[in-house]
């Protein structure tokens, strides 16, 4: 399947952080909020809600998954449900990082940051 991925951009800044945090690896959701709650340095939490709901769209859209409990996942974690990022959600994010990544350069150019 040969899907744009400059129809998912810009990505919400939410479903940007999630994308990136399943980028280092599966994660259930509770790992998902402190990964994003870690990756921002404490600037940006996501209730429970928000996280599922973010969750349920980025998987309709193809770009995040149900994943397996990872080898060794300890007592309580085979309740718990596991995502992971798609080959779709990794070109799209990598995407959303590099026209990030190109907004920081022209503001760098215009002495904002």
């Amino acid at each position: 399947m040969d899907t744009d991925i400059h129809n998912f951009l810009p990505l919400q800044p939410r479903d940007y952080l999630l994308l990136f945090a399943l980028s280092a690896g599966r994660r259930h959701g509770y790992g998902l909020v402190k990964d994003v709650k870690e990756d921002t340095a404490g600037a940006v939490t996501i209730d429970p809600a928000n996280l599922y709901r973010s969750i349920k769209r980025l998987t309709k859209d193809g770009l995040v998954a149900d994943a397996d409990a990872p080898d060794g996942a300890t007592a309580g974690h085979e309740r718990r449900r596991y995502y992971r990022i798609t080959p779709l959600g990794k070109r799209v994010v990598k995407a959303e990082a590099a026209r990030l990544a190109d907004l920081a350069t022209l503001a760098r150019a215009r002495r904002l940051i």
